[in-house]
């Protein structure tokens, strides 16, 4: 009986040690297959690790946020874009133009055309209402729908002395009226009244506008606001911001805000006149000054302490370019410059000469 009893137990140890090594098994399996996959996910690459280095390198530390690594989140989803590489051809940009970071990108062979620090951390100032834009456009269903604009959206950016759309406590502008007014005069007003709309709150939102950076892989990018305030942890890089914008334009409602001249929004009780917006870029420059050059559109900024800021998409000869500049003395040298990179690093033309420095 002993010995029958004893079998039967030795019977029930072995099924439950086959049972544990089988979930070990299991369990050994799934973790290496995660891990294979995250690796791949990465992406991590020679040249982003020497991005890393310049940026400490040239910055002597690395940018000021608890949230920077030198590498991708291991749980970022897969990078929307491949970042654009330096070939033999591409080029330091010269002394000539007026821009502490820069990087001018070809779009469809998906090279670096010129180039100068731009992998150093910079402030975007509003270029980052790129970002407000695209996480607001993929997070809203109908731009038809109204937004209530109160005191609080308003009164800070007076304050402030901030750039703002127009818009009066109590308007109820549409969504589409608000992205436009964000983007062609960089009103900081809309900035907050779309972030509330979409996230509840400017906080909640600019959550989506890191998780975002994730998403589309961007290296050394991270917002604490929608506007692009100055704040030491709201920072970017020259070719973070091509990245950003080759992905905006990209989405055809981005890309039509982005490429817009000018919009009118209806009369209200608040602005019996209505209001009508104007593109700061399309208001310094018509975009096909130069010959075989076409620029589709962009988003200017400025603050003291990012100096003037431009990125700009542009048609040349039939192939697309990004050109971010950024840490300008002058917003007329952006656009000058704007326009004389597109025109000598990929069309084979001249430089951009002002009307009054042209010899009669």
């Amino acid at each position: 009986m002993n010995k029958r009893r004893k079998q039967k137990r030795n019977a029930n140890l072995f099924k439950a040690g086959t049972a544990v090594f089988l979930l070990v098994l299991i369990f050994i399996g799934a973790f290496t297959a995660r891990y294979l996959n995250r690796r791949s996910r990465r992406t991590v690459s020679v040249a982003d690790l020497i991005s890393d280095e310049a940026v400490k390198v040239t910055t002597g530390k690395v940018p000021a946020s608890a949230e920077y690594t030198t590498e991708r989140s291991e749980e970022a989803a897969v990078p929307f874009v491949v970042f654009p590489e330096k070939t033999d051809k591409s080029q330091k940009f010269k002394k000539e133009y007026d821009a502490k970071n820069a990087i001018l990108i070809n779009v469809d062979d998906n090279e670096v055309v010129a180039y100068r620090d731009e992998h150093v951390q910079l402030y975007p100032a509003s270029l980052t209402k790129i970002m407000t834009l695209v996480v607001a456009v993929e997070n809203i269903d109908d731009l038809s729908a109204t937004v209530p604009i109160t005191y609080e959206m308003v009164a800070p950016y007076i304050a402030l002395d901030a750039s703002r759309a127009g818009f009066e406590p109590d308007e109820t502008p549409t969504l589409r009226d608000v992205l436009y007014g964000m983007i062609l005069c960089s009103g900081a007003d809309a900035s907050l009244a779309v972030a509330e709309y979409v996230a509840g709150s400017e906080e909640a939102f600019v959550k989506l506008m890191n998780e975002k950076c994730d998403e589309i892989g961007l290296k050394h990018t991270h917002f604490t606001n929608v506007v692009g305030l100055h704040d030491k942890n709201n920072y970017s890089t020259a070719e973070d911001i091509a990245v950003l914008l080759e992905y905006a334009v990209q989405n055809d409602t981005c890309r039509e805000i982005l490429s817009a001249v000018d919009y009118k929004v209806p009369p209200t009780e608040q602005n019996p006149e209505g209001l009508e917006f104007s593109s700061t870029l399309f208001s310094r420059m018509y975009g096909d000054e130069m010959p075989g050059v076409k620029v589709l559109g962009g988003k200017t900024g400025f603050t003291d302490e990012s100096g003037n800021c431009i990125a700009t998409f542009a048609d040349v000869n039939g192939k697309t370019y990004i050109l971010v500049l950024c840490g300008g003395t002058t917003n007329w040298n952006n656009v000058y410059n704007t326009l004389s990179a597109y025109s000598e690093y990929c069309a084979g033309g001249e430089a951009y000469v002002p009307p009054d420095e042209r010899k009669k």
